[in-house]
């Protein structure tokens, strides 16, 4: 029976699964060590406040609990049942609960599509089931889910880790690597307050179970394990959403299928034949992570402290060694480590000891007494150049360290700045001064470089909300509908890449700059074209057969004259039989060799790649991925991402080139394949960049298509 004082509402879409007035156990058993056995011994030490219903073919009684041949014979209604039996058992045993008018049902037994095409069948044939009969699966092979609201205690799950409230909800698709994630909270004196592991997610998915997450008051940040994604536009329409609502922390173990199509361009051998979801999580405003110690550490900080405004962290400490440290890291997780302004500056000479050093890091020194930090905090605090403080406190013998702790906590509460503290001492010792900072909501650390992390991803998160701002802005001049129509031409025609003068008309129609060149079937064409280009010029042979012409031989640069042209005009004739046409290009001056380029992702739109180009492109890979279409500032990310950004600006007293210009070389090409996605591939490479914008063009395209 269901207790006459549970009431819980059922208002959000999954309270069912999460907020069950009713569990049963169909294969409950008395056997130690089983999975029956431990959801029934979980959900009795948990407290769980609902009725529980063991069943059982051949048992009275389990756990002291009055157990059922079948799910038909219990008493009441049933809102979760655990199913704990073989495979082969388990479409019987859904059937039943259908009967039963069960909402929900988790499935913990394996041998589902992870097994095989025989698992892969009876897959289908239990959510087939589950839907005739309006009821939701959870898994299969899955662990289950963990309430820990004190209303309801729901540990339907077999894991071993001790329910402690909290306030972060963590989602994994695998078992192992989320039950790692909330015994590591757990050991750092955190709680959970909602765990889901769906295992095949035959069902019910990662992005529905944070999606109800989004609208749960007590949850303040969700943390999602990722191996693979089976819908991923789905995951990043509900991620958008969410992340808006409340931090959302990933750590990713797989990356997601793009199809297995042939790829051809350097764009999309670079990306790979898959899209990384690091890609879809940045543009979901999910900060991700490769780390399961800096995920955790990271949450507790999104829980209990506010987001920073911007990259700037000042920094205290009373040792000088680990001030630097603590600098150093900073800067490496992407953060600025500004000097203080002279009001500050004067402001701590006047409170701390003569000898103190008063830049950023601010070093108290070792004997620095709890008035010391409380002058050092609070001017940082209220330091308008100032976005989060990280604390450095080693606890000497020789000073107050409660009343450093306390004033710690004084100087920064009822601030909207990021605070995280690192306290280096022996914790059974000091275990009254760590509980004090700890119980104040501000996130304690043993080591300067994990606080540094924390923060350059609440940096990181604060930097993707802002984003929100950001807008793509169209070009007006572009052509659509002519570079539509060479797109529709080529594939009436049944054919896949475009030739190199019907690229050439696809980039004019967008206003992306190319060389100077002409489309010419012979020879006598080449020399009046040069006539008119003059030359050096270069002689490429336009044939869709080819993808690489330099690999094929089928690029002459630096001819210099007629005679030349000539030459290798026959000789290029005779290596490449059957070429459609021929194009002849003003050969330009050396400049930096850029690539940008674009690959449609089955389910989630084209992304958008830059970096640097030429032949060697696919050795250095220094390139920059971003979803089209591109905002400005989105495109100049990409731009100052890579590593050889600097040779961009002027690198030792030579010229770099107009950022400005290959900016918006980005976005028209960004504009194009969202306007034609028809364009499955596409290559610019190299451009051909300079300090004068007017000059910057594109040298050779590659589009591939497909209806």
């Amino acid at each position: 029976m269901v207790p006459e004082n549970l009431e819980i509402a059922v208002a959000l879409p999954l309270d069912f699964l999460f907020k069950p007035r009713s569990v049963a156990v169909i294969g409950a058993s008395t056997r130690q060590l089983t999975i029956g056995h431990q959801i029934l011994r979980n959900l009795s030490d948990s407290g769980y406040k609902g009725a529980v219903y063991p069943v059982h073919p051949a048992e009275d009684t389990i756990m002291g609990l009055k157990a059922y041949k079948s799910i038909l014979d219990v008493p009441d209604g049933v809102d979760v049942a655990h199913i704990v039996v073989k495979n082969m058992l388990v479409p019987a045993a859904l059937e039943e609960c259908g009967r039963k008018l069960v909402r929900a049902a988790i499935i913990n037994t394996a041998g589902f599509s992870e097994a095989g095409a025989e698992g892969i069948a009876l897959e289908k044939k239990i959510v087939a089931i589950a839907a005739k009969a309006k009821m939701r699966i959870f898994g299969p092979n899955c662990q289950g889910i963990i309430n820990s609201d004190p209303e309801v205690k729901a540990y339907c799950n077999f894991t071993f880790t001790k329910m402690m409230r909290g306030a972060i909800s963590v989602a994994a698709q695998s078992g192992g690597v989320g039950e790692v994630i909330i015994q590591r909270l757990s050991s750092l004196g955190e709680g959970f307050r909602m765990y889901a592991s769906n295992g095949n997610a035959a069902d019910i998915s990662i992005p529905e179970i944070i999606n109800y997450w989004a609208d749960d008051g007590e949850t303040k940040v969700i943390i999602v394990h990722l191996e693979s994604l089976a819908d991923p536009k789905k995951f990043m329409e509900i991620a958008s959403r969410v992340s808006r609502k409340k931090p959302v922390l990933a750590i990713k173990t797989g990356r997601t299928a793009a199809g297995a199509r042939a790829v051809v361009s350097h764009t999309g051998r670079l990306m790979g034949s898959e899209i990384p979801i690091e890609l879809i999580l940045e543009k979901c405003g999910v900060v991700s992570f490769n780390d399961q110690d800096e995920l955790c550490q990271a949450a507790i900080a999104f829980a209990r402290q506010p987001l920073p405004k911007g990259k700037r962290v000042s920094i205290v400490t009373n040792t000088g060694g680990h001030g630097v440290i603590a600098a150093d890291s900073c800067v490496g997780a992407g953060l600025l480590v500004p000097p203080l302004p002279a009001n500050t500056r004067e402001a701590l000479k006047n409170g701390l000891f003569p000898e103190a050093a008063t830049g950023n890091p601010v070093d108290v020194l070792a004997t620095a007494r709890p008035e010391h930090y409380r002058c050092a905090l609070r001017e940082l605090m209220e330091d308008g150049g100032t976005d989060s403080v990280l604390v450095n406190f080693i606890t000497p013998f020789f000073v107050d360290c409660e009343g450093v702790a306390r004033e710690i906590v004084k100087a920064c509460a009822g601030k909207e700045k990021t605070v995280a503290a690192v306290i280096m001492t022996d914790k059974a010792q000091q275990a009254e001064t760590l509980q004090i900072i700890k119980e104040s909501g501000i996130p304690v650390y043993d080591f300067p470089e994990t606080a540094a992390k924390v923060l350059g991803a609440m940096s990181k998160m604060s930097e993707y909300r802002n984003r929100d701002k950001e807008a793509f802005e169209p070009f007006e001049d572009v052509d659509k509908n002519a570079a539509r129509a060479v797109v529709n031409a080529a594939l009436k025609e049944k054919r896949t890449f475009l030739g190199a003068w019907e690229c050439a008309g696809i980039l004019d129609s967008y206003g992306i700059p190319r060389a100077p060149e002409e489309n010419c079937r012979d020879l006598e064409e080449c020399l009046s074209a040069a006539g008119k280009i003059g030359f050096p010029v270069a002689l490429k042979t336009d044939s869709v057969s080819i993808i690489h012409k330099t690999e094929a031989g089928g690029v002459i640069l630096n001819i210099r004259n007629e005679r030349e042209l000539a030459a290798e005009f026959n000789r290029l004739k005779s290596l490449i039989p059957q070429p459609s046409s021929f194009i002849l290009q003003k050969q330009l001056a050396a400049g930096i060799e850029i690539i940008a380029g674009a690959h449609a992702v089955t389910g989630v739109g084209h992304v958008v790649m830059f970096g640097l180009g030429g032949v060697f492109v696919e050795v250095l890979k220094d390139v920059a991925f971003q979803f089209a279409p591109l905002s400005r500032q989105a495109a100049q990310r990409m731009i100052a991402s890579i590593k050889a950004h600097a040779i961009l600006e002027g690198f030792r007293g030579k010229e770099g080139a107009d950022t400005e210009k290959l900016t918006e070389i980005l976005i028209r090409l960004s504009q194009l394949v969202t306007d034609i996605p028809e364009i499955i591939e596409l290559d610019l490479n190299p451009i051909f960049a300079y300090p004068d914008p007017s000059k910057t063009a594109t040298v050779d395209a590659r589009i591939k298509i497909s209806g």
